[in-house]
């Protein structure tokens, strides 16, 4: 489709439905300021304004809306944001695969893999996808910015942007949150939050979370429970907050998970043979859902294989954020110091016929600057910023194939990555209702990566490689854009349309997946660029009782990077250009006192435009007889629920019931760029019940897919792994044969304490 043509059926649906919210509450509602739909503050444009008067398309969660709908960890956040997936990668449950507005990395295991949008804590860029699946322990606020934010934020924002704010202290508050809870699975969770005043004008806070769950899987070989999951994590914060001009906060954080690794089940595909398309719904498990066959004591390699699946992944954040208002501008330094080490050990097949190991090891330190204030009587604000990230990693990947058998292949990478960026922003006030923002940025990035490659087939004469690859790719990404807000009428309490256009980029990259020999290390892939289209509008109405807002957005993709299988390779390249858009929106409504209903939702096409002729996508027609898709892009995906807030009398506590369901759907996508693969539809329904006692205690059950639907993400069919006598590897077509699924029903009863 392009520009000025038809919207899709779903998008024309999902306006309608909007439009009929509206104009019901517009005749049945009578407002009061107490059940209005709170304001949200984002920091979105890197300084603290109202979600409604910002001209991006932003979600925004409170600590109260993540806990409403059960979001504990990174990956729950892909059925609350239009747009955006995140699916686990076949290695970890720590890492996940990241997807926005048609732009991804799927092979997230690897340190050489990078986001299509910058992932930041407390405004520190996390460049490792490696852990990016993080349990979330005292988050005050999450913003997902979707779109380019090439100008404002640092690298990789291709996509957008996942910001993290924690609970900072201040000295005029004071609090302490404790809270445990039980469920099934031998779920068990205890979390502590205390934070305040200290002395000599600082306040400091404490957080800690453990976790744990295990027995969702069953191993058939063995007769064990598998898929356990133990998450640590603790953070302290401190504040000087005594001065009006200067501002310092002092972070430091630690998380820690140990896990099974993923658990992958087999499955076969009777009725499609390897010549066609095949979907979730034509699968058949070998051995049952959650159930797999995975022989304990596997072939020795390095890196050590342990006896069983196993993964550790720990992460290390430090900050120093520190401020200065010198009255006619302000400062503002951003240090951050991440330290991540990833370990994981798993059967890729779900039958012991394909094994990996890995281990990691990254240090990345970042410098960011940022000169801001207001001009010509308040009408302008700029921003000027320097930013440095500087880079190294390890990592070494060892491979079995065939159950028990020995060693395949062995391979050792380093990365080094410097990358500097100058940028700009400012905006302009026209008129009193007409604004103008106007941004560029340059960003440059240096790159070196060596990869050792050793093979062992067959094992009388190993097959020895070296890799050494220097790049550096530069690039400038504008950013245009008029907003226009309008004054109050008829029911309407505020008004904002805005427009723009910008341009993303993301750093090329490297192969670190290299099973059989060590060619596609020998590649370097280019950076992806886009320019994406936008407009929308944010709207308040009937006293703040409904809330639209609403993007319609054109991405324009270059050099689109992407995953194929090929066998067991799985090299990552550009495939060629591409253009994905669609409308998003979210809607909230408040009906009547105390409830609160939701609907986001994403109406969205992407087609390939050209494509290299030796790409996945351009072989999908002979190899599957289907025409190629963008992966990632399903047709539509949509989250609506509710929550109830209801006053009780017990006694003469000051108490309320609350409780509130979710339902999420997708339509079903391409899993990756050779198009084998098409994840089904499904839907996944949460609900909670939760009982607030004298404004302190609070006693709550969540439970997730109420249904126990069983939903498959991900995954490949298996290659017929042999050796042949003279020990060599015959592994012709398919993949690693593993499908990822995603959990079955979850409860948790939580009791908390609230000061």
């Amino acid at each position: 489709m392009k520009p000025g043509s038809a919207l899709p059926q779903h998008a024309l649906s999902g306006l309608l439905l909007a439009c009929i919210g509206l104009g019901a509450g517009s005749t049945t509602v009578i407002a009061a300021e107490s059940s209005a739909i709170p304001e949200v503050i984002v920091t979105a444009q890197r300084r603290a304004e109202n979600l409604q008067t910002v001209p991006v398309a932003v979600s925004a969660f409170n600590a109260e809306m993540l806990e409403a709908r059960q979001v504990l960890d990174t990956q729950d956040l892909q059925a609350i944001v239009p747009s955006m997936k995140l699916t686990n990668n076949v290695a970890s449950v720590t890492v996940l695969q990241p997807a926005l507005r048609g732009s991804l990395q799927q092979d997230a295991s690897v340190i050489t893999a990078e986001a299509p949008f910058g992932i930041y804590v407390d405004d520190v860029y996390i460049g490792r996808l490696n852990g990016n699946n993080m349990t979330l322990n005292d988050i005050d606020r999450v913003e997902v910015l979707r779109g380019p934010q090439g100008t404002l934020y640092g690298r990789n924002t291709l996509a957008g942007a996942l910001k993290f704010q924690t609970r900072t202290p201040t000295l005029d508050n004071t609090w302490l949150d404790v809270g445990a809870g039980v469920g099934n699975y031998d779920q068990a969770m205890l979390k502590l939050s205390a934070g305040g005043p200290l002395s000599g004008g600082w306040a400091g806070s404490i957080a800690t979370l453990y976790s744990q769950k295990e027995g969702q899987f069953k191993n058939v070989l063995t007769g064990e429970d598998s898929d356990s999951q133990r998450n640590r994590a603790v953070r302290a914060k401190l504040h000087y907050d005594a001065s009006d001009v200067f501002d310092l906060v002092l972070s430091g954080s630690f998380i820690q998970t140990k896990h099974n690794s993923l658990q992958l089940i087999h499955a076969t595909t009777p009725g499609v043979d390897d010549v066609h398309q095949f979907s979730s719904n034509d699968l058949v498990p070998t051995y049952g859902y959650y159930r797999v066959s995975t022989p304990s004591n596997p072939a020795a390699m390095p890196p050590p294989r342990t006896p069983s699946p196993e993964g550790d992944t720990k992460q290390a954040i430090a900050s120093i954020n520190a401020s200065y208002d010198f009255g006619a501008f302000q400062l503002r330094s951003i240090t951050g110091y991440v330290k991540t080490k990833d370990f994981w050990d798993t059967d890729f097949s779900g039958r012991g016929r394909i094994h990996g190991a890995s281990w990691a090891d990254v240090d990345q330190w970042t410098e960011e600057l940022h000169l801001s204030g207001k001009a010509f009587d308040s009408r302008m604000n700029y921003l000027l910023g320097l930013y440095y990230l500087n880079e190294r990693g390890d990592q070494e990947l060892g491979w079995a194939l065939g159950a028990m058998g020995p060693a395949a292949s062995n391979g050792q990478m380093r990365t080094k990555t410097d990358s500097y960026a100058v940028f700009g922003q400012l905006d302009y006030l026209i008129t009193d209702a007409l604004k103008a923002t106007a941004g560029i940025r340059w960003a440059k990035d240096d790159k070196e990566f060596s990869y050792a490659f050793r093979g062992y087939f067959p094992p009388a004469t190993p097959l020895s490689d070296f890799v050494h690859l220097e790049d550096d790719w530069s690039e400038v990404t504008p950013r245009f854009g008029l907003d226009y807000s309008f004054d109050p009428f008829w029911r309407v309490d505020s008004l904002m349309a805005y427009a723009s256009v910008s341009k993303g980029y993301k750093a090329g990259g490297y192969n670190g997946i290299n099973i059989m020999n060590a060619n596609d290390a020998k590649l370097s892939y280019d950076p992806e660029t886009n320019w994406t289209y936008e407009g929308g509008i944010k709207m308040d109405a009937l006293d703040r009782r409904v809330r639209l807002n609403m993007a319609y957005f054109w991405a324009d993709i270059d050099d689109l990077t992407a995953q194929a299988t090929a066998g067991l390779a799985f090299p990552v390249a550009n495939v060629g250009d591409a253009e994905v858009h669609g409308v998003e929106l979210d809607l909230t409504m408040v009906p009547v006192d105390g409830l609160s209903v939701y609907w986001n939702a994403v109406f969205q096409h992407g087609a390939y435009g050209d494509i290299d002729p030796a790409a996945a996508p351009s072989q999908a027609t002979y190899k599957y007889q289907v025409h190629p898709r963008v992966p990632q892009v399903p047709s539509h995906a949509y989250t609506v629920g509710f929550d109830y807030d209801l006053p009780v009398n017990i006694g003469k506590l000051d108490s309320g019931l609350r409780f509130g369901m979710d339902w999420f759907r997708t339509a079903s996508y391409i899993t990756s760029a050779t198009n084998d693969f098409r994840a089904s539809s499904y839907d996944r329904l949460n609900g909670y019940l939760g009982l607030d006692i004298n404004r302190h205690w609070s006693v709550r059950l969540d439970v997730k897919n109420i249904r126990n639907s069983k939903d498959i993400t991900s995954g490949s069919r298996g290659t017929a792994v042999t050796r042949r006598p003279d020990g060599t590897i015959s592994a012709p077509g398919g993949g690693l044969g593993g499908f990822i699924i995603m959990p079955p029903r979850e409860w948790m009863l939580q009791v908390n304490y609230r000061m």
